[in-house]
């Protein structure tokens, strides 16, 4: 179709006009998929009149470009047609063309080597459509999808019609750049925000909302704060499993939520711990009654997974400003109330924040002091417990385990710690710490020429979910010239609470940069067989409680010889924990396992005892341990 001069410019001045109305509409902050559809329609149809075309539509690739997915189409005259697919293997000869052509300018659609396929679509089996001109949408990542426009007619498409299709395509280009930019922004300020599992907001936006409302409440107001969890949740995850405890999380939040309306604050900051805020006026008696009351709302049974659950709530309270001047001293304040309350039943429990109790919130806080403090004057140290291949006995890796040196204590265990390091968020610079430390001495043992063995250590779900990780992973073993391959990294079954989504696709991004990711104390939890369904792991390490009981228990046996054959099906490793008799090796030896670790070979002792040894017994950079080298000879 020819067009005249006059012609031209008038297209092009309405090309120009829609231009600026694409630009301006993806400028605004609220533009969605929603939001533009009535736009895209309009393009549509003003790209048929302006080319005399009786069908235009915009389609997008799905993720792995296996898909077609129409976006809007219109079909003269005057019809919005419902959205389809398309599907690549339908249409390879097309879907490679749109990916390596800018342009494709087709007379005849069944005879052209690139949309002949089309004809056995249903959308063009028997249709009139003979002559297609499309254009590529280019998006950031890369061909993101294409501008359809469809003649009735057989035609030779003119120079000014491609470049004007390959124009308006560059627009929607710009178009949904722009929305996929904004829906990533939202998406990550939904992960930062929004607790996953529940939809309610998890504890920075509470903490934020919460403050701002304490900035803003009358001066007879006050408000309460509420730690509630759920009494004995991990026994019934055990029997629900974790898409029924997920199920139970929801209702437990949906119920808060509509107990606790607006202008309250509901968030869940922890595996079943829930926190509240509510202003209120009047006496703290009258808001004690009421809490008893929620409690009972709370009970009521829930259906899950086709039975009846009946779940029972213990809480902590607490009131500002009596018992605590902000956000963080009002949940910690209640938490230590639902601490106290629990102290003479586990189950049921009420408690109201005494403020005798500041004593211990001061030591709690002095403590939190300390801790920093051991972490700056580099009081931690690492101990390394000697991980030794079954058949063998030869040393084949470390496991590194904290410590800390504290100058007036004296050596502390991760148990008298690692829980204040989790609450005050300490736990990341610590964990980076250890790596630091372990990535050093195996830089060092390398110059000694043991350039064999691996470091294990342990990273809390926290740090292991923290986007900084695998560029803190990488920028350590880069300096420290090492390869990831000697470095293994331990989770616990605390992981598999988080969203498993992202923690899947931790595990994949670990592995591809060369590391091993091992599971921690498997089959002691609920989840442990989760792990081996969802997670690509490659060791597990058998819970040093059926370890010991191998000589003694049949069904601890039965257990581990499950663990080690299921294991070796799916290409695991396995390290039997806790080791401490020769009986329990040969009987982890008969059943398969792969490594053993535990008192029988070695405690956990320092790199200079590690030294010695090998300086003692080591040959060739390999070491064979005394208590070992006595069994095997």
């Amino acid at each position: 179709m020819q067009h005249s001069l006059e012609e031209i410019e008038k297209i092009l001045e309405q090309m120009m006009e829609k231009q600026e109305y694409i630009f301006t509409h993806a400028q605004q902050l609220n533009v969605s998929r929603e939001s533009i559809a009535d736009m895209l329609l309009e393009i549509c149809i003003r790209i048929a009149r302006i080319i005399d075309c009786e069908k235009v539509s915009i389609w997008l690739f799905n993720e792995d470009h296996s898909m077609l997915n129409a976006q809007t189409i219109y079909e003269h005259p005057n019809t919005q047609v419902p959205l389809t697919n398309l599907y690549r293997h339908s249409a390879p000869s097309y879907f490679k063309a749109i990916e390596q052509e800018r342009i494709i300018a087709v007379s005849n659609v069944m005879t052209d080597s690139r949309t002949c396929e089309l004809k056995e679509d249903s959308q063009y089996r028997n249709g009139p459509i003979q002559s297609i001109v499309d254009a590529s949408i280019l998006l950031s990542k890369g061909i993101g999808g294409v501008l359809c426009c469809e003649s009735i007619h057989q035609r030779e498409w003119t120079v000014f019609e491609k470049v004007l299709v390959t124009s308006i395509a560059d627009m929607l280009s710009f178009l949904f750049d722009r929305l996929e930019r904004i829906e990533v922004e939202e998406h990550v300020h939904h992960l930062a925000y929004k607790d996953l599992v529940t939809g309610l907001d998890n504890q920075y936006a509470f903490n934020e909302k919460v403050t701002e409302k304490l900035r803003t409440l009358a001066t007879h107001e006050r408000g309460l704060f509420m730690y509630f969890v759920l009494d004995q949740f991990t026994e019934v995850q055990g029997v629900l499993g974790h898409d029924g405890a997920d199920q139970m999380l929801k209702i437990t939040a949906e119920r808060l939520k509509e107990l606790f309306p607006e202008p309250a604050q509901t968030a869940r900051i922890a595996f079943d711990h829930f926190i509240l805020f509510s202003p209120f006026e009047g006496e703290l008696s009258d808001k004690r009654k009421m809490l008893d009351h929620i409690t009972n709302k709370l009970k009521h049974p829930m259906y899950i997974c086709g039975q009846e659950v009946y779940m029972t709530f213990s809480y902590g309270a607490a009131i500002y400003p009596d018992h605590a001047k902000d956000v963080k001293h009002g949940i910690q304040a209640a938490y230590m109330a639902l601490q106290a309350g629990r102290k003479t039943s586990n189950r049921k429990s009420g408690s109201v924040y005494n403020p005798n109790m500041h004593t211990y919130l001061k030591e709690t806080m002095l403590s939190e002091m300390n801790l920093r403090r051991g972490l700056d004057l580099n009081e931690f140290q690492l101990h390394y417990q000697p991980q030794v291949n079954c058949r063998t006995g030869e040393v084949i890796g470390f496991e590194a385990l904290l410590r800390w040196q504290h100058p007036e204590r004296g050596l502390i265990f991760p148990s008298d710690f690692i829980e204040l390091a989790e609450s005050t968020g300490l736990i990341t610079p610590i964990g980076e710490w250890v790596i630091r430390e372990a990535v050093k001495q195996i830089s060092e043992w390398n110059k000694m020429g043991i350039e064999n063995v691996t470091v294990s250590i342990n990273l809390s779900p926290r740090h292991f979910l923290h986007h900084n990780l695998p560029f803190f992973l990488e920028q350590c073993i880069q300096e420290a010239r090492i390869k990831p391959q000697r470095l293994v990294l331990e989770i616990t079954e605390n992981v598999a609470m988080e969203e498993q989504s992202a923690v899947t696709s931790r595990i994949k991004l670990l592995k591809e940069m060369g590391y091993s990711v091992s599971i921690d104390d498997f089959g002691k939890g609920y989840s442990a067989f989760i792990y081996l369904k969802h997670f690509p792991i490659n060791e597990i390490k058998i819970d040093r409680e059926f370890i010991s009981e191998l000589g003694s228990n049949m069904q601890s046996i039965g257990i581990v010889q499950t663990i080690i054959h299921l294991a070796e099906m799916l290409g695991l490793r396995t390290i039997g924990e806790g080791v401490e008799t020769k009986e329990q090796w040969d009987i982890l030896k008969q059943l398969g396992c792969s490594q053993l670790q535990g008192y029988y070979f070695s405690k956990p002792i320092e790199v200079n005892q590690i030294n010695e040894l090998f300086h003692k017994y080591g040959r060739g950079g390999k070491l064979l341990l005394p208590s070992a080298s006595k069994v095997l000879l």
